[in-house]
C-alpha cells in the first residue's frame, strides 16, 4: 500500500449504458476509497466523439446515484484535479508529448500507409513478429520537427525500450509483458489526438491517482500504460485488475443473461441495497458464511485481497433472493410510496385516491410484502385490489370446475354478507366457517371458490384479510358474477 492518500478512479466511456459489470467496478473502487479515508474520482472518458453522447453520460451519472455511490470529485461535484470529462483534457496531453520527444523517449514517424501495410505483409510472408521496424528513429530530432512544422503528416510512437515490463498486481500477483511484444506503439495520432493509453496516464497523473482497479480486460493496456509513465518520470499507480463477469455457463454475460443497463434494474424496482448487495458478492467475499452485507459493512470489510481471481457468475436467483430480502427490510410505509408512482402508471389508481386510501395500500402491501423480490412485480400482486380480474389462473380454474354445485353455494353466501359483512378478517373467517359448517361444507371448499371468484387466483394471502381490504361493495359485486365465471371456468381449456 502506497504512503500517498488513496485516490481512486471510475473512468466510464459514455458510449453506452452504464452496464452491471461497470457498476461492480465502481463498486470496488467506491468500497476501497471509503475504506481507507481516500478519494473517489469519477471520470468521463468521452474522446469518442462520434460514439459518446449527452444521454450516455446522463445515464452513467443516473446510474451512479441510483446506487448510492457518490464521488467526491467529478461531474458535477468539481474537484482540484478536473477537468473530469477527457475530451476537456486534450491541451495536458500536448504538453506531456512534447515532454517525450524533448527527451529522446519518444520520435515522430512519417511512414505512410502503404509503407506500413506493406512492411507487414512482407513480415506476414516471412512469418516474422509484426512489428514497427524504427525506420523513423533514425530521423534527426530537429530534422523531424523541422518536417512536421511544415505540417507533413506524422505520428508520435513511445520508443519502447528492451527487457520486460512487470506489472504487479495486486489480485494476480506479478504478470510479465515482454518489451519486444509491445513495439514503438503510437501515442499521438497524425491529426494531434492521443491514443486511449496516452490519455489515461495523462488524467491518471493529473489527478494523483494511487490505484487502478479496473477489470482484467484493461490488463493487456497495462504494461504499454506503465511505460508511458516511466518514460515520463512519474509515480505509477498500484494496478488490480478484477475478473469479469460471467453468464451462467460460464461464457460472456450477455444482454439476455443480466448485462443490461443499471438503470433498467432500477425500472424494474430492485432496492438500491440489493443491487450493491448482489455486486459486492460477485467476486468478492469477506468469509463462507456472511451474504447480506450493508453498505457500512462492506466499506468496513471490503479489502482487494476478498477479491476472487476467477471470474464471477452471474445468477439472478441470487439478486432476487436479495431483493426480496430488502423489501421485507423496508418499512411498509416506504414501500407504499414506491408503490404508488408504479401503480399510478398502471392506471389503477389516481394519485388523489393513493392519498385518500394510503392506509388501505398498507395493509395491501403488508399482505403482498413477503411475495415481492422487486417492486415492478408489486403492479400485478395488488392488481386484483384496484379491478377485477380479467382472467384465472389454471389452478384457479380447477379449483371452480371440479365443485359441483358450487354455484348454487357461493350464491347463497352472497345473501349471507349482504345480511352481514364484518369489515375485520377474524369476524369473516369465523362467519364463513359457521357458514361452511351448515352447508355441511369444509371451510377450504368454501374458501378456494370465493378466492378464484373474488381475486382469479388460487394463491394469495389469507382470503378474508383480502375480503376485509376489498370491503362489501367490491366482494358482493363480484361474487354476483359467479355464475358466470363458474360456467366460463368448466369449459374445456383453449391454452
Amino acid at each position: 500500500m502506497s504512503d500517498n492518500p488513496v485516490r481512486v478512479r471510475f473512468a466510464p466511456s459514455p458510449t453506452g449504458y452504464l452496464h452491471i459489470g461497470g457498476a461492480r467496478t465502481a463498486l470496488f473502487n467506491y468500497l476501497f476509497a471509503r475504506k481507507h479515508r481516500g478519494v473517489f474520482v469519477l471520470r468521463i472518458e468521452d474522446t469518442d466523439r462520434e460514439r459518446s453522447t449527452p444521454q450516455a453520460v446522463q445515464a452513467i451519472l443516473d446510474g451512479m446515484r441510483y446506487l448510492g455511490l457518490n464521488w467526491d470529485e467529478g461531474p458535477g461535484v468539481g474537484g482540484d484535479h478536473g477537468p473530469y470529462f477527457q475530451s476537456e483534457r486534450l491541451p495536458s496531453y500536448t504538453r506531456l508529448v512534447d515532454q517525450l520527444l524533448s527527451a529522446g523517449k519518444a520520435y515522430r514517424c512519417f511512414c505512410s500507409k502503404e509503407r506500413l501495410d506493406g512492411l507487414r505483409e512482407g513480415q506476414k510472408a516471412a512469418k516474422e513478429r509484426i512489428h514497427y521496424d524504427r525506420r523513423c528513429l533514425a530521423i534527426p530530432p530537429a530534422d523531424a520537427a523541422a518536417r512536421a512544422a511544415t505540417a507533413e503528416p506524422a505520428v508520435v510512437r513511445l520508443r519502447i525500450p528492451e527487457g520486460r515490463t512487470v506489472v504487479p498486481d495486486i489480485i494476480r500477483g506479478e504478470v510479465v509483458f515482454e518489451n519486444a511484444e509491445l513495439d514503438d506503439f503510437i501515442i499521438r495520432r497524425a491529426d494531434g489526438t492521443c491514443v486511449y493509453n496516452f490519455a489515461v496516464v495523462g488524467d491518471d497523473a493529473g489527478m494523483r491517482i494511487t490505484h487502478v482497479v479496473r477489470g482484467e480486460d484493461h490488463l493487456s493496456n497495462t504494461p504499454k500504460q506503465i511505460l508511458i509513465f516511466q518514460s515520463l518520470g512519474l509515480p505509477v499507480p498500484l494496478y488490480a485488475h478484477i475478473p469479469l463477469i460471467l453468464g451462467p455457463g460460464r461464457d460472456k454475460l450477455s444482454k439476455r443473461h443480466g448485462a443490461v443497463s443499471v438503470t433498467e434494474y432500477e425500472r424494474a424496482g430492485y432496492l438500491p441495497e440489493a443491487m450493491i448487495n448482489f455486486l459486492a458478492r460477485m467476486g468478492w467475499s469477506y468469509d463462507d458464511k456472511q451474504e447480506i452485507f450493508s453498505l457500512d459493512e462492506l466499506v468496513e470489510k471490503f479489502s482487494l485481497d476478498g477479491i476472487s481471481k476467477s471470474g464471477a457468475v452471474y445468477d439472478i436467483k441470487k439478486l432476487n433472493h436479495l431483493g426480496a430480502h430488502y423489501i421485507r427490510r423496508r418499512p411498509l410505509d416506504e414501500i407504499a410510496a414506491l408503490a404508488v408512482p408504479r401503480l399510478i402508471e398502471a392506471g389503477l389508481l389516481t394519485a388523489e385516491q393513493s392519498a385518500a386510501g394510503r392506509e388501505n395500500l398498507i395493509r395491501m402491501i403488508s399482505l403482498e410484502k413477503d411475495r415481492i423480490e422487486h417492486l415492478s412485480q408489486i403492479v400485478e400482486k395488488l392488481r386484483f385490489y384496484f379491478e377485477e380480474p380479467r382472467d384465472l389462473d389454471p389452478q384457479a380454474q380447477k379449483a371452480l370446475a371440479k365443485r359441483e354445485g358450487i354455484v348454487d353455494v357461493v350464491a347463497r353466501y352472497r345473501a349471507a354478507i349482504e345480511k352481514s359483512f364484518p369489515t375485520e378478517p377474524k369476524p369473516l373467517e369465523e362467519a364463513a366457517r359457521r357458514f361452511a359448517e351448515a352447508e355441511k361444507l369444509p371451510l377450504g371448499d368454501l374458501a378456494q371458490p370465493l378466492r378464484a371468484i373474488l381475486t382469479g387466483r388460487s394463491a394469495t394471502p389469507p382470503l378474508f384479510e383480502v375480503m376485509a381490504i376489498l370491503g362489501r361493495e367490491t366482494c358482493l359485486q363480484r361474487l354476483a358474477k359467479a355464475r358466470e365465471i363458474i360456467a366460463a371456468a368448466s369449459q374445456p381449456s383453449t391454452r
